[in-house]
């Protein structure tokens, strides 16, 4: 299994979920972040500091390994502009995945 972290533009969150969904994700997770990095999208705010931030929005998903490529391929479809600061998408391993309620596992865990 593989645990995809996806940053992108808050304003791509619900064509990349229903992207997602489409694709077979059976349980994503939306946070909203602050993205400070290399890149600044032309709308930033700055931290205490003085230092430039965008907000962004962090969509997580583990899926079956044999997903992760068209899961990317959905991402990137509905999440790019073409333009500097789109997000990234991020891939890891997952070891194992346990439901609370019911001690299922992996797969199973996230249905």
């Amino acid at each position: 299994m593989k645990l995809l972290r996806i940053i992108c533009r808050e304003e791509r969150v619900d064509a990349v979920v229903t992207a997602l969904r489409a694709s077979g994700a059976p349980r994503l997770f939306v946070t909203h972040v602050h993205s400070i990095g290399s890149g600044v999208d032309p709308e930033h705010y700055r931290l205490a500091d003085g230092g430039p931030y965008t907000k962004k929005a962090k969509i997580e998903v583990v899926c079956r390994s044999e997903d992760v490529a068209g899961q990317i391929a959905a991402v990137r479809e509905k999440a790019s502009t073409g333009q500097r600061g789109d997000g990234v998408i991020i891939v890891s391993d997952v070891e194992r995945v346990v439901k609370i309620r019911t001690g299922e596992e992996d797969l199973l865990a996230l249905l």
